[in-house]
């Protein structure tokens, strides 16, 4: 891939999972269907509000220019919340229809990290 092709693919990517990240705000106001979600897959309510919170941080994060150091974090973080969502789904009987969006987020997000690692070595030290 030559660098333009990178950063097209980075920015796309990043721009997707920031998008999802920001839905967060979703969980934070605790939606009635997600709460009604929530609750059909056994997890607390309390919840919401703190995985909002922290989908929010993690899509500014990865944004945000001077927070770089904290990138690897929130692309971990996003891993984990997502694998996690992806086995809850898993585990409460749902098919690859509930889940499968859940594989594609953690997809896109692997996409995300490994081209801004790529756009990071194609950099000249300043």
């Amino acid at each position: 891939m030559n660098s333009k092709q990178i950063k097209i693919t980075y920015w796309v990517s990043t721009v997707f999972v920031a998008f999802v990240g920001f839905s967060g705000i979703l969980n934070i106001l605790q939606i009635a269907s997600l709460v009604k979600v929530n609750h059909n897959l056994g997890l607390p309510q309390y919840l919401m509000p703190f995985l909002g919170t922290v989908k929010i941080l993690g899509a500014i994060t990865i944004l945000l220019q001077p927070v770089k150091r904290f990138h690897e974090a929130a692309y971990a973080g996003f891993i984990f919340y997502f694998t996690g969502a992806t086995y809850v789904l898993i585990a409460n009987g749902n098919g690859i229809d509930k889940y499968g969006t859940t594989f594609f987020i953690i997809l896109t997000v692997v996409i995300s990290y490994l081209s801004s690692l790529k756009l990071r070595q194609n950099q000249p030290l300043s």
